[in-house]
């Protein structure tokens, strides 16, 4: 069995790979890059994963080399192999990036590409709702067109509570309209106006011809759905499924 690790922002997501299915899913908040503790994060991990054999650790990441640095001293202490990380390399993983400079494009973009490949989807849109939503075309053939990237929920709420006439009141029912308190106009404002935002950029992003099918991803994508007009399939695990689809690949 494969460990596949998926370090975001503000979550550490993990599964196993048996090859063909992911299993045991589980995730842990973490406080940013910048000041989560990745070895106690790391050992709360381990405390929580089923006695398996692991036969090797793949994971994908947009926090950094401590975490990198981390994750290879906790592997090594178990007896696993070092980890594997995946990169942004077309030659390898059959994806190619639009961007002037492809190592840019955040790692878990491009594992959330390589996840709609590995689910037969060659002309999709993918949304990955997390501290910021990104939006990413792929084309036939595993070509990356771009994307657009706007701040998530959370993001959205906190710039608001600093706001003169706001003053933190950003809590509240999430689908007001009209709002007849501070907190219920923020809360239904940004989820409603993110969904709506949403559903014009992959109108917008899908003109392209073939078709696009829109899957939808990230911790605030449950939230997102009910309120969504553009037929988004809402795919959990899409980053994990990128990175062993990629990873095997290679």
């Amino acid at each position: 069995m494969r460990l596949l690790l998926d370090v975001g922002n503000s979550r550490l997501k993990w599964a196993f790979w048996d090859g063909r299915t992911l299993q045991d899913r589980g995730a842990l908040e973490h406080p940013g890059a910048a000041d989560a503790p990745w070895e106690a994060l790391l050992e709360a991990l381990g405390e929580r994963l089923p006695a398996r054999p692991v036969e090797g650790v793949w994971a994908v990441e947009v926090v950094g080399p401590d975490f990198r640095a981390a994750c290879a001293a906790w592997a090594r202490r178990r007896g696993w192999p070092d980890p594997r990380f995946l990169e942004v390399d077309a030659a390898q993983h059959g994806i190619v990036s639009a961007y002037h400079d492809p190592d840019r494009l955040g790692r878990d973009r491009y594992a959330a590409l390589a996840g709609a490949r590995a689910l037969g989807e060659e002309s999709a849109v993918v949304v990955d709702c997390g501290t910021a939503v990104t939006l990413d075309r792929l084309l036939p053939g595993g070509h990356h067109s771009g994307g657009l990237i706007l701040p998530g929920l959370g993001l959205m709420r906190r710039s608001l509570g600093l706001a003169p006439g706001v003053g933190g009141a950003v809590e509240g029912g999430e689908s007001c309209v009209p709002a007849v308190c501070t907190g219920d106009a923020v809360a239904s404002g940004t989820l409603l106006g993110l969904a709506a935002a949403i559903d014009a950029l992959t109108a917008r992003l899908g003109e392209t011809p073939p078709q696009a099918a829109v899957l939808l991803t990230g911790g605030d994508a449950p939230r997102l759905v009910p309120h969504l007009a553009c037929g988004a399939v809402h795919m959990p695990d899409l980053v994990l499924q990128g990175l062993a689809w990629a990873l095997e690949r290679g």
